[in-house]
């Protein structure tokens, strides 16, 4: 298992560092320095760097500690048991809707994120090409963090705009969301051009697999509301090599995980609202979880819940990819390539490392691929997707007459939210912004 620990972010404190200056010619009690307080100058002297793709990490898990969570409650992972009704929207696919208070007070840490990751990029990129960068691998590990990020938000959400600080974007729209995976996918090159140790390789390897297949299965979806569920299965070349690459790296149940150590914030922490508030729960479909060969609850279901819960209510590891998924993004491959015996080989390797009894067509094999993807990447930002391009459901989906749903619009993700609406005129009108 390859994990990556979240330090905390180099980011926070410029605000108060500001008003510090302001403050710095008085004598009072308030004239006190702060030696948390970094000026945004501090981030040019190459020293930086490793605080720099540090602070990508710890802005990176704190975003996706936040955005899994609605993610989760929209489709059939959790299930909302709490007392706000912003949850039961999502509970019952209601996406659309850009005043959602949840989607709405996780996006910040999306923004921040985006911003940040590209930021350290350019900075030790700049390092590095004036050659006063000490340690390449911290650039390496930016590339990484920067693909985590880009890949993220084409998973989840339906649009973005780049917005700098106070300079507003138009948004990108959704037609052209599958950009972001490219980027992804460059910064993913580059990293694995400077990464050394075999831990980061076979991070990088694997998770660029991950995204070029998720490239793939948005081309499933979208545009949205025409999914085709009567081809729902991706070969992409690119993301069977990079999963080959990956298991020969770092054969067996290896694992790239992240390691979320920051502090809860109620709202936007995912171990907190499960673990802690209780606003939500695992949901039913994955506590009552069958195999469809053993009839048996399933082991791979059981073991996750039971890490998850183990993790308590401040932090907790945020599920990247595997070895597993990998072994079902060559299965699907080989699927859609009509060579069932190599599908059925990928399938009962990752059915093994949990002691499952075989595959021998006993049920269809697209089903079969469909319910390994859903025991084996429960968290992990896969499930919405999956669930439009195999025609699946949640039972709690319903028609909501006020925004879109998944009930009615098969591929619809979180669209962008209020707050940023209210900072960016470029949303409502995206000609202000050309």
């Amino acid at each position: 298992m390859h994990n990556i620990i979240s330090p905390r972010s180099w980011s926070r404190g410029f605000t108060a560092g500001a008003l510090a200056l302001a403050l710095g010619a008085c004598s009072s009690i308030l004239d006190v320095k702060n030696p948390n307080n970094v000026p945004e100058s501090a981030l040019e002297n190459p020293a930086s760097a490793d605080a720099q793709a540090n602070g990508s990490l710890a802005s990176l898990v704190r975003m996706l500690s936040g955005t899994t969570v609605p993610y989760a409650v929209a489709t059939d992972e959790l299930d909302w048991i709490g007392s706000r009704d912003a949850w039961l929207d999502l509970e019952t696919g209601g996406l659309g809707n850009f005043l959602n208070e949840f989607t709405d007070g996780a996006f910040p840490n999306v923004g921040t994120a985006r911003y940040l990751g590209d930021q350290a990029i350019a900075n030790l990129e700049a390092f590095d090409k004036a050659g006063t960068l000490v340690n390449r691998q911290s650039l390496a590990r930016a590339y990484l963090y920067g693909a985590v990020v880009y890949a993220s938000i084409a998973d989840m959400y339906d649009d973005f705009a780049f917005s700098s600080k106070t300079v507003p974007a138009a948004p990108v729209g959704r037609a052209n969301m599958n950009k972001l995976y490219d980027t992804a996918i460059g910064y993913l090159g580059k990293s694995l051009a400077i990464a050394t140790a075999t831990a980061d390789r076979y991070n990088i390897t694997a998770y660029r697999a991950r995204v070029k297949h998720a490239k793939a299965v948005w081309g499933k979806i979208s545009p949205k509301g025409a999914v085709n569920t009567a081809n729902p299965l991706v070969n992409d070349a690119g993301a069977v090599s990079d999963a080959n690459a990956a298991i020969a790296i770092s054969g067996g149940d290896a694992k790239f995980n992240m390691v979320n150590n920051l502090e809860a914030t109620a709202g936007i922490n995912i171990w907190f609202e499960v673990n802690g508030r209780n606003e939500h729960r695992v949901g039913a479909a994955y506590t009552n979880l069958k195999d469809p060969i053993s009839g048996a609850t399933d082991p791979t279901a059981t073991a996750s819940l039971a890490a998850f819960k183990a993790f308590g209510t401040q932090s907790g590891t945020l599920w990247m990819t595997s070895n597993r998924e990998l072994h079902l993004i060559l299965a699907e491959a080989s699927l859609a390539a009509g060579n069932t015996a190599e599908f059925t080989t990928h399938v009962n390797t990752v059915r093994a490392l949990d002691g499952k009894p075989a595959y021998a067509a006993q049920i269809p094999a697209q089903q079969m691929l469909a319910y390994e993807r859903q025991a084996q990447l429960w968290l992990m930002r896969r499930r919405l997707a999956d669930m439009y391009r195999f025609g699946l459901t949640d039972p709690k989906w319903a028609n909501n007459p006020n925004f879109e749903s998944a009930f009615t619009n098969k591929g619809l993700l979180f669209p962008i939210p209020n707050v940023e609406r209210l900072g960016n005129p470029c949303i409502a009108n995206a000609a202000l912004c050309k």
